[in-house]
């Protein structure tokens, strides 16, 4: 009698984060939650799967930022393991973590049910769902740290901060970066009102500029490349990332006077 050898596939799960919190699903077939992701098709690479898997689940648009210093590692990539996946037979699973710029989800046929959390507690989960999402969140870190602790100065952590309260849509914490009188210069701020030939001054005129850009692009998100400071300016670079266009890459001074912004100046094509 010859025995049944077990099917095997490639497959890949995909962790998105969202403002310090990840995504699960409660799969309908095998009742219990887990991050999105399935079996990689003919001729397509992990990454390819990851992207194609989260889009068609979810209608997550992600980006996935390189976490490894070996050449040839797959952005995203944080892990590898196996498991069994009931009448599928055994997934030889490739796992992602990708950083997505909403939380809202277009759910497709395989889960109805689905939660932004930062634990798994409380959900029935395998083991190794809840131990790589430890992992996801806090993949990338090291690199965060490392680019800050490469400035010539602390005063590059304004640009880190600055970037923080700009995606997280805290509009409060992004002022108080600022001097009262605070210059800024742009380009789209030159394109969105011709009368202010680029430039407006003060908190209130700063407020206004941002509150709307927040109301016309709810889905705008800027993602760090580097910072560097000293005490009199940080120079900001980040691809300004905006769901049907393609990605810009942007270049902004921070004046510094006494701790606080006192003019900023933005630089792209």
């Amino acid at each position: 009698m010859v025995a049944r050898m077990e099917r095997r596939a490639f497959s890949v799960a995909i962790y998105p984060r969202y403002r310090g919190k990840f995504l699960i699903i409660k799969h309908h077939r095998l009742g219990v939650w887990l991050p999105p992701g399935g079996e990689c098709q003919d001729n397509e690479t992990p990454l390819e799967a990851a992207a194609r898997e989260l889009k068609e689940e979810t209608g997550l648009d992600a980006s996935f930022s390189p976490l490894s210093k070996i050449d040839g590692t797959p952005a995203g990539l944080i892990g590898y393991e196996e498991h069994l996946a009931g009448s599928k037979g055994r997934h030889l699973n490739f796992v992602f973590v990708a950083d997505v710029d909403t939380d809202q989800i277009t759910p497709n046929e395989e889960f109805g049910e689905w939660r932004w959390v930062d634990s798994l507690d409380g959900f029935d989960a395998p083991p190794n769902v809840g131990q790589l999402a430890e992992v996801a969140l806090a993949a990338g870190s090291a690199l965060t740290a490392e680019k800050a602790s490469a400035a010539v100065s602390d005063q590059s952590s304004v640009g880190i901060r600055w970037m923080d309260a700009f995606n997280t849509r805290d509009l409060d914490a992004l002022l108080d970066l600022y001097a009262e009188d605070a210059v800024h210069v742009s380009p789209k701020l030159r394109l969105a009102q011709p009368q202010s030939e680029g430039k407006i001054v003060g908190k209130p005129a700063l407020r206004a500029w941002w509150a709307d850009c927040f109301a016309r692009m709810p889905k705008l998100h800027y993602q760090p490349v580097s910072f560097t400071g000293n005490d009199e300016r940080v120079w900001m670079e980040y691809l300004r990332r905006l769901p049907g266009e393609s990605d810009l890459l942007v270049a902004e001074v921070l004046e510094l006077r006494r701790g606080k912004i006192y003019a900023s100046r933005v630089f792209h094509g």
